[in-house]
C-alpha cells in the first residue's frame, strides 16, 4: 500500500468530492452512546457524566441474567443473577431519580429462541421502570417487543451485520429507529454516506477496531456469542500474532481516529464509545478533551479487540497523528496487492511508528508474574459455574 494507483486516487477524489463536501461547515452536535455493568458503576461517575450531558445520547447496560439474553460481552461468574438483578434495579432506580440518563437495555442474543421470556421479562420488569429502549438484532424478538410495547424504542445491533441500504431497511420496516451497522462500516465510508442518504439514522461503533470482514465475526453468530458464554477466548482469528501484527491487516482494522471520525461526523447520529475496562466516565472526560483540542494520542487506549494485548506488547503506543486522511482514504481502498503495486505504506507507517514510540513499554518481572496470575485466576473463573443462583422471575 504506499504509493498510489491511478485507480484509488480516482476514488479517494470522488470520495471526497461527494461525500466529504457534504460537511457542513458547523459540525452537528456530537452525540455519544457508552456501554456500562451495573455491577461496577460507580454513581459517582454517573454524577460527574452531567458534565457532558449534552453530548450523551444514551448508556446502554446488559441484562442481568445472561440465560435470558445475553449481551455479547462475557458475564461476570463472581455474581450471581439474582444479586446482579439486584444492583442493575437499584441502579436504574438512582439513575431516575438522580441522573436522568436515559438507559438502553442490551437483547443481542437469545438462547433457545425464548421470545416469550425475554419479552415477558422485559414487560414486567424493566418497561415498568421506565427503561424503554433495547438493543435488538433478532428481527423476531423487534417485532414481539413491537407488538407488546408499541411506544418502545428499538435500535439495531452490530452483532446482526447489517449494512446496506437493503438490510437497513428490513429493521426499519419492523421498527429500528436508530441503526447500528456492521462494525465494518467505519472503514466503508462509501456505504456509510449511501445509507446517510437514505434516511437511515446510524450508530456507529468507531475505535474497537475488529478485523475488518473478520471471519470468525461475520460468522453466524460471531465470537462474541461465545464471549456471552463464557467460553475460551485464547484460539480466536484475532489472537494469532502472525495475523493481526501484520501491519497491512491492522491499519486495516475496525477503527478510525478520532481526527478522521470527524469527517465522517455528517453521516453519523451517535458514536458508540469503548471503555476498554475504564469508567464511564473517565472514557467520556479523556475522549471529549482529545476531540476538542485535537492533540495527538495512542489510539490502542481506544481499540478493545483481543488482539490489543498483542499490539502492546509487540509494538507498543500507536500514536495517533502519523494517520492522515489520505492515509485512510487510500486503505480502506485497498485489495492488499501490495507485490503488485510496488506498495510499501503500511509497512512504511509502521517503521514511522516505531521509530516515534521506541518500541513496546517493558514491564517488571514482578508486574508480569501479576498479569500471569490475574489471567489465570480470570480464565478459572470463566469456566466455573455460578453458586447460589437467585431466582430471577
Amino acid at each position: 500500500m504506499g504509493g498510489t494507483s491511478p485507480c484509488s486516487t480516482m476514488l479517494i477524489s470522488f470520495f471526497r468530492l461527494n461525500f466529504l463536501e457534504e460537511s457542513p461547515r458547523h459540525m452537528k452536535g456530537l452525540k455519544l452512546t457508552i456501554g456500562f455493568s451495573p455491577n461496577k458503576t460507580r454513581k459517582k461517575d454517573l454524577l460527574g457524566l452531567r458534565a457532558f450531558r449534552q453530548h450523551i445520547a444514551d448508556l446502554h447496560f446488559p441484562h442481568y441474567n445472561p440465560h435470558i439474553a445475553a449481551s455479547g460481552r462475557p458475564a461476570d461468574p463472581r455474581i450471581s443473577p439474582g444479586e446482579a438483578r439486584r444492583r442493575t434495579m437499584d441502579l436504574i432506580a438512582w439513575n431516575e431519580q438522580h441522573t436522568g440518563f436515559k438507559f438502553t437495555l442490551l437483547l443481542n442474543y437469545l438462547l433457545h429462541d425464548n421470545y416469550d421470556v425475554v419479552v415477558d421479562n422485559v414487560r414486567k420488569e424493566f418497561y415498568p421502570r421506565g427503561v424503554r429502549s433495547f438493543v435488538v438484532a433478532d428481527l423476531e424478538l423487534i417485532k414481539r417487543l413491537k407488538d407488546a410495547l408499541p411506544d418502545c424504542e428499538v435500535q439495531g445491533s452490530c452483532l446482526s451485520h447489517r449494512m446496506t441500504e437493503a438490510e437497513l431497511e428490513e429493521e426499519r420496516r419492523v421498527g429500528v429507529v436508530l441503526h447500528n451497522p456492521s462494525v465494518n462500516i467505519i472503514r466503508n465510508p462509501a456505504q456509510l454516506a449511501r445509507n446517510h442518504r437514505a434516511g437511515f439514522a446510524q450508530k456507529v461503533i468507531a475505535f474497537e477496531g475488529c478485523l475488518h470482514n473478520c471471519p470468525e465475526e461475520n460468522s453466524l453468530y460471531g465470537h462474541r456469542w461465545h464471549l456471552a458464554r463464557s467460553l475460551h477466548q485464547d484460539r480466536f482469528y484475532c489472537r494469532n500474532p502472525e495475523v493481526t501484527l501484520d501491519p497491512r491487516v491492522f491499519f486495516k482494522a475496525n477503527w478510525v481516529t478520532i481526527a478522521r471520525l470527524k469527517t465522517l461526523l455528517p453521516f453519523i447520529s451517535v458514536v458508540k464509545l469503548p471503555r476498554s475496562g475504564n469508567s464511564v466516565l473517565s472514557v467520556t472526560r479523556q475522549f471529549m478533551h482529545l476531540y476538542n483540542t485535537n492533540a495527538s494520542y495512542n489510539v490502542a487506549d481506544f481499540i478493545t479487540s483481543g488482539y490489543i494485548k498483542i499490539i502492546e506488547t509487540y509494538i507498543g503506543a500507536i500514536p495517533s497523528h502519523v494517520f492522515t486522511d489520505d492515509f485512510f482514504e487510500t486503505v480502506d481502498h485497498c485489495t492488499m496487492n501490495c507485490q503488485e503495486r510496488g506498495c510499501r505504506l503500511c509497512f512504511d507507517v509502521m517503521d514511522e511508528i516505531r521509530a516515534i514510540n521506541g518500541g513496546p513499554k517493558r514491564y517488571s518481572v514482578f508486574t508480569q508474574a501479576h498479569r500471569r496470575v490475574r489471567n489465570l485466576l480470570r480464565s478459572t473463573l470463566n469456566k466455573a459455574p455460578w453458586f447460589g443462583v437467585d431466582s430471577a422471575e
